[in-house]
C-alpha cells in the first residue's frame, strides 16, 4: 500500500494559484497605475493649450479696454478744449474793456448832406467876381497882377479898334505858350471841373477872341482848372468884368 501524502504537499497548487493571483493582482495594479499616468499626461496635454488660449483672450480684452479708455479720454479732452475756445468771456473780463465804442458816422440830412468823392472834387476852391486883366489862379484867393509875368491867363485889349479885337491868352502870353490852356465853352450852363478839363485837353488853344457873355475854361501852371464868364465891358476902367470859379487840379 502506498503511503499517504502529507497535507502540505497537497496545498502547493493552492499556493501557486495564490502566488499567481497575487502576481496577477500586482500586474493589474501596475497596469492601472500606468494607465492613470497616461491619462494624466493626456489630460495635461489637452489642458495646456486651453490655458494659453485663455491667456491670449485675456490680453486681447485688456488691450481693447485700454484703447477704449484712451479714446474716451481724448474725446473728453477735445470737448473741454473746444468748450474753452467757444466759451464767451466772463463778466469780469468784459469789465476790463473800457475802450469807448467807435463813433458812428453822422447820418446825412438835408442841412448836412454827405458828399461823394466826385462831388467833393467838384467843390470849387474859390468863386467870385474879378476885373479881367492879368489873373493868377494859383494864389489863394486868385489875384490880379500888374503884368502877364506869372499870370495863369490874361486879356489883351485892342486899343486901336472896338471890343471885337480883344483876346484871351493862356500861360506865358506873348508869342508862345507852354501848352494850349484855354478853351471856349459853348454850353448853355456853367461847365463842371471835369468838363472844363476835358475841353482843354481836346480843344485847347493858345489864344481866343473874347467878348461879353462868353464862357472859357482855363488851366493854371499848377494844374488848377477855372471857368471864366465874361461880363460887361467897363468904359471907365477899360476892362471886362468877370465871374471866375476855381477848382483844384484833376486827380
Amino acid at each position: 500500500m502506498s503511503r499517504p501524502q502529507p497535507e502540505e504537499r497537497g496545498k502547493h497548487p493552492t499556493s501557486s494559484a495564490r502566488s499567481q493571483g497575487r502576481a496577477t493582482g500586482h500586474g493589474q495594479v501596475n497596469q492601472a497605475g500606468r494607465d492613470q499616468q497616461i491619462d494624466q499626461r493626456t489630460e495635461h496635454h489637452h489642458h495646456y493649450p486651453v490655458n494659453q488660449i485663455m491667456i491670449l483672450i485675456g490680453v486681447v480684452l485688456i488691450t481693447a479696454l485700454v484703447v477704449l479708455v484712451v479714446e474716451f479720454a481724448g474725446a473728453s479732452t477735445a470737448g473741454d478744449t473746444e468748450g474753452r475756445r467757444s466759451a464767451p468771456p466772463s463778466n469780469s473780463a468784459r469789465s476790463h474793456d473800457t475802450s469807448p465804442p467807435a463813433a458812428a458816422a453822422p447820418p446825412a440830412s438835408a442841412s448836412n448832406p454827405m458828399k461823394s468823392p466826385s462831388s467833393q472834387a467838384d467843390t470849387p476852391l474859390w468863386s467870385g467876381g474879378m476885373r479881367l486883366t492879368y489873373i493868377n489862379l494859383d494864389s489863394d484867393p486868385p489875384s490880379v497882377l500888374s503884368s502877364n509875368t506869372g499870370a495863369s491867363f490874361w486879356i489883351h485889349y485892342d486899343q486901336t479898334s472896338d471890343a471885337g479885337g480883344d483876346e484871351i491868352y493862356g500861360l506865358g502870353g506873348g508869342w508862345f505858350t507852354t501848352k494850349p490852356t484855354v478853351a471856349l465853352w459853348d454850353g448853355t450852363t456853367k461847365p463842371t471841373l471835369h468838363q472844363c478839363s476835358e475841353l482843354i485837353t481836346t480843344q485847347g488853344s493858345e489864344t481866343l477872341p473874347i467878348t461879353t457873355g462868353k464862357r472859357y475854361c482855363v488851366k493854371s501852371r499848377k494844374g488848377r482848372i477855372a471857368a471864366v464868364t465874361t461880363g460887361a465891358f467897363d468904359e471907365d476902367s477899360g476892362n471886362y468884368a468877370g465871374d471866375i470859379t476855381v477848382w483844384g487840379a484833376v486827380r
